[in-house]
């Protein structure tokens, strides 16, 4: 810091790397945050959150429709499901048609939770990402996959969500 910017108090201006790990930062952090305060008010993780609020905007889905709309894998969807009839929140029925697939929809109980749930912090983000410039989104897009293919990062479709938290139903 300059001996002038010293005596006015202000820092030196963040470099633009420095401005970028503050931004992830802060979006980690947030999601983060998002994510404990979902789980502590509802005692689910917010991919099973996520995975009710998909039926609640549905009559029912199947496992892979559920799979798609989480950009997850059926198995992982499957076994999210499982618990969630298990604690009473949905209930599955072979479908009449095609006893292959498997149609979820909610309980009483899901609709209830879903309705006094707050939004979890992937559909904030979604939403947000709706809302901004398709411009900005594109430029996110190319900084973020650049740093990722710099970092050595592959692609990955799943598990989209955090696994295997405490409190959450089992």
């Amino acid at each position: 810091m300059s001996a002038q910017r010293a005596r006015r108090g202000r820092a030196a201006p963040k470099s633009a790397t420095g401005r970028a790990v503050e931004c992830i930062r802060r979006l980690v952090n947030a999601l983060g945050e998002s994510a404990r305060t979902v789980e502590q008010r509802t005692g689910l993780t917010n991919a099973q959150l996520f995975l009710l609020r998909q039926l609640a905007a549905e009559r029912e889905l199947t496992i892979n429709a559920l799979a798609d709309r989480a950009l997850t894998q059926q198995s992982t969807v499957s076994l999210l499901v499982r618990r969630l009839e298990r604690a009473g929140y949905v209930q599955r029925a072979r479908s009449p048609e095609d006893a292959r697939r498997v149609h979820v929809a909610l309980t009483a109980r899901g609709r209830a939770i879903v309705a006094r749930a707050p939004k979890p912090p992937l559909a904030r983000m979604i939403d947000s990402l709706d809302r901004i410039p398709s411009g900005d989104v594109e430029a996110l897009i190319r900084g973020v996959g650049a740093l990722l293919k710099d970092m050595h990062v592959a692609p990955a479709r799943a598990p989209l969500f955090e696994r295997g938290r405490r409190g959450a139903v089992r």
